[in-house]
């Protein structure tokens, strides 16, 4: 599993992709000792969102401010991927038009290697969403510009 590129802090009142992306991997590093529920996969960083990163933070030896900064978002993509194999984690939530984050960026370089020619910069724009389009329509999926789970996993394989 390639680790996608940290591109900003997370935090309380975040939105998106990455958001998804941490509440994924923070689900897939709890144990029997966790002291939080699991979470609701959203993309929408609230309370209970905050609460299992600081936990995750204390269990890592990080300072728990509950943020997602780089050291975090490392070490929580480490632990995730240390106990899951395969290949890039699916965020959680449909990207589309208007996401901006690492799971954008990584969905744009393999958009790349698949043969579309899209700047990568991490912002599901108009360019995106139609290489999105071109991609569905030559795999047989509907062509709506919106990688759900099923344009993830024909993109990535």
């Amino acid at each position: 599993m390639s680790k996608p590129a940290y591109v900003t802090s997370s935090q309380r009142g975040s939105a998106g992709p990455d958001t998804a992306l941490i509440q994924t991997w923070l689900n897939g590093v709890r144990d029997p000792c966790t002291y939080y529920a699991p979470l609701t996969v959203d993309g929408h960083y609230g309370r209970s969102t905050v609460r299992a990163v600081q936990e995750f933070q204390l269990r890592s030896g990080l300072e728990a401010d509950g943020k997602v900064g780089q050291k975090t978002w490392d070490a929580l993509y480490a632990q995730y991927a240390a106990s899951h194999d395969g290949g890039e984690q699916y965020p959680g939530i449909p990207l589309r038009n208007g996401h901006t984050g690492a799971a954008i960026q990584s969905a744009q370089e393999q958009l790349n290697r698949k043969g579309a020619q899209l700047t990568v910069d991490g912002h599901y724009g108009d360019r995106t969403q139609s290489a999105v389009r071109s991609f569905q329509k030559a795999n047989g999926l509907t062509a709506d510009g919106v990688i759900g789970s099923e344009t993830w996993v024909r993109l990535y394989s």
